[in-house]
């Protein structure tokens, strides 16, 4: 039987974790399983950003393992979105995760939790998870014997479950390098983060819905609630960041894939 993306990344994750080693098969089954058959080095960008976020760092890609496989692709899928979405909004993700929090805590029991698992999720859907946010909570409230003050406990979420953007080098990530497979994709890396630097709040959402597959520009245009007409314009607008971002690059890099991108997806 031949294996699935899913049984691959798997398996690519046990071993980057024992060795560092991820080989091309293993990111291109990781490209499927993320981002379907949508083209170009934007695509390779972005998921090499995710990469360096949540594969790269140890914490983060233990847990991942630590999933069975309908909680892995639950959440491998979702940091992802996360990754496309990014974080310029992360204050107001904040404040939006805050006010659970601080719900949670109101309503806690004298003594903490001896234990308690890690949730593999925050949401359902495009929001915060109430019965999610308070399992996080007390997770947390297990590791320390007491429950933490509310803005401990919103930047333990907000770092556990990356909820703004992260150095992939820092202080928890890990003691492998990169590996080629990734290497070889640094330049549209960076040129995925110069995009997701430039783009609105609005115009990383519809990405993410191009990208994911979503649905059409009308189911986002009604998941959004605006104007079929409006929902356009922010396409239009996205291209033309993309093409003004694209000026200058390789050819592989220019408005061919991103044309295949979000053209063939918006009708």
């Amino acid at each position: 039987m031949a294996s699935t993306p899913l049984v691959t990344v798997r398996d690519a994750l046990r071993e980057f974790d024992a060795s560092g080693s991820f080989s091309e098969p293993a990111f291109v089954a990781l490209r499927v399983l993320l981002a379907g058959t949508a083209p170009g080095e934007l695509v390779d960008g972005l998921l090499g950003l995710f990469f360096e976020r949540h594969i790269l760092h140890t914490t983060r890609r233990r847990e991942l393992l630590e999933m069975d496989d309908a909680a892995l692709l639950r959440a491998l899928r979702h940091r992802f979105r996360q990754v496309v979405a990014d974080g310029r909004d992360g204050h107001e993700i904040a404040h939006a995760l805050g006010a659970h929090v601080r719900e949670v805590l109101a309503q806690a029991s004298r003594g903490p939790p001896e234990s308690a698992p890690w949730p593999a999720l925050l949401t359902q859907g495009e929001r915060f998870s109430r019965a999610c946010v308070e399992e996080a909570v007390r997770a947390h409230a297990g590791e320390l014997g007491r429950w933490p003050q509310p803005a401990e406990a919103v930047r333990e979420l907000m770092r556990r479950y990356a909820l703004e953007p992260s150095e992939p080098r820092g202080e928890d990530s890990g003691l492998h390098d990169p590996p080629e497979a990734l290497r070889r994709r640094l330049d549209a890396r960076r040129l995925a983060q110069q995009l997701l630097e430039v783009l609105r709040p609005q115009e990383r959402n519809l990405l993410r819905h191009l990208l994911m597959e979503e649905g059409s520009m009308e189911d986002w245009a009604q998941e959004q609630g605006v104007a079929r007409a409006t929902a356009y314009r922010v396409l239009a607008r996205l291209k033309t960041v993309c093409r003004t971002e694209l000026e200058g690059r390789s050819s592989s890099t220019q408005l061919k894939a991103l044309e295949e991108l979000f053209g063939s997806r918006g009708r």
